[in-house]
């Protein structure tokens, strides 16, 4: 899709493209515009860790993600890594129950990184002078021309098309949308990465290069092998990632569960470190309550383990005139989906093609661009919700595991 000359605005000027967010989706979209000859510049509002270039402030938050035909595909076209180098194939899912024993095994390879090893493949290609970190967006501003973004800081930004791509608490979206807000699904996403090494040689064997799962009422449990902190392959320097679904009410308990150890309250994710020893105690007994032994084992093991609470978000809209939101900035999807990564990248491919085909009009392209969109976000909305449902996930109380 690479282009000889830079789409231009009325065949006067290269399109200038701003782009708030520069996570996942952000880099997607950056790398898909700057391959049709768009001059982009992305503004990441966190602080990255330049020594293994991943955000310090959501160090491990994606863990593990399964990788879809079209991240590949992506990936292939901007030359990066090839599927045997970006992840572990999970060849088979078993399915087990509270003694430990499978009940079934089905035949389904899937390849399956991690949210770093897939950050660092996108972010080595996307040139460092055009990626400016500790930006945040505090206001928007549009002509029938052109958009102004304003800064933190007092920068200011003009540009032909914003992309927000901002994430889950988007300053865009609120902006725009003051009244769309993430609803809380009813329950969390405890999660853990745990070095393979670190594993017994009974556990290793039976949970290697497989995908295992476990169902209880109102709970669900899985893990698989993805790359090593450094993205090594080999066997032993791999990470288990694993995910322990359980419902927690809103109101108090949800608010004494996000707790983090300063006091403070988090909304949308608790990271590593921040849990704290009392609440991560109650969920050890609770785990060996309700938990097959070996889940129990990779709670036990997990040091630090991190929370997720769960969060459905559709919009009716995801363009406004010269700006468009993207990825979990516009629709936020549950993890059962396997699909999060896989929507904000076809919302940069897709955007991209328009772009390309309108020969720069930006009003034109988006107005092709939404209702595709719209209509894929809220698909796997609803199918988020449906497996959630029918897991028991966000309904069912035990109520002698609450936290208080």
């Amino acid at each position: 899709m690479q282009l000889n000359h830079g789409i231009t605005q009325h065949n006067s000027k290269r399109l200038r493209v701003v782009i708030a967010g520069g996570s996942m989706g952000g880099l997607c979209a950056g790398l898909a515009l700057r391959g049709i000859g768009c001059d982009v510049e992305i503004f990441e509002r966190a602080s990255y860790n330049e020594a293994n270039l991943t955000p310090s402030a959501v160090q491990s938050r994606g863990a593990g993600l399964v990788v879809q035909m079209e991240i590949n595909r992506f990936l292939a076209e901007h030359g990066l890594t090839t599927a045997e180098t970006l992840g572990v194939t999970s060849w088979k899912r078993q399915y087990i129950i509270g003694d430990g024993s499978i009940i079934w095994e089905e035949s389904t390879p899937q390849l399956m990184t991690s949210w770093d090893m897939l950050y660092r493949q996108l972010r080595k290609v996307f040139p460092d002078q055009h990626y400016h970190q500790g930006s945040k967006v505090i206001g928007v501003e549009q002509s029938d021309d052109c958009v102004v973004v304003r800064f933190e800081d007092g920068r200011k930004e003009k540009c032909d098309l914003l992309i927000g791509a901002d994430g889950i608490d988007s300053t865009i979206r609120q902006q725009l949308l003051p009244d769309a807000v993430p609803q809380y699904a009813g329950y969390v996403a405890w999660r853990g990465l745990i070095d393979e090494s670190l594993l017994s040689s009974d556990v290793a064997k039976f949970l290697a290069e497989q995908f295992t799962l476990f169902h209880g009422p109102g709970m669900q449990a899985l893990c698989y092998l993805v790359p090593g902190p450094n993205g090594e392959l080999d066997e032993g320097k791999r990470r288990i990632n694993w995910l322990w679904y359980f419902n927690v009410l809103d109101g108090d308990e949800l608010k004494t569960v996000m707790t983090d150890s300063q006091g403070g309250v988090r909304k949308f994710f608790l990271p590593q470190g921040e849990v704290r020893e009392s609440v991560i105690q109650q969920m050890r007994v609770a785990a060996k309550g309700y938990l097959p032994e070996i889940f129990q084992y990779l709670f036990e093991v997990t040091e630090k383990p991190f929370i997720q609470p769960i969060y459905d978000l559709s919009l009716p809209r995801m363009v406004f005139g010269r700006v468009c939101l993207i990825g979990d900035a516009a629709f936020v999807v549950r993890p059962h989906t396997a699909a999060g990564t896989f929507k904000a990248v076809t919302n940069a491919i897709e955007l991209a093609q328009e772009l390309q085909e309108s020969s720069g009009d930006v009003v034109a392209a988006l107005e092709k661009w939404e209702p595709i969109q719209l209509a894929m976000g809220n698909y796997l909305k609803l199918l988020g919700v449906n497996l959630g449902n029918r897991s028991g996930l966000g309904h069912y109380v035990l109520r002698d595991t609450l936290l208080h």
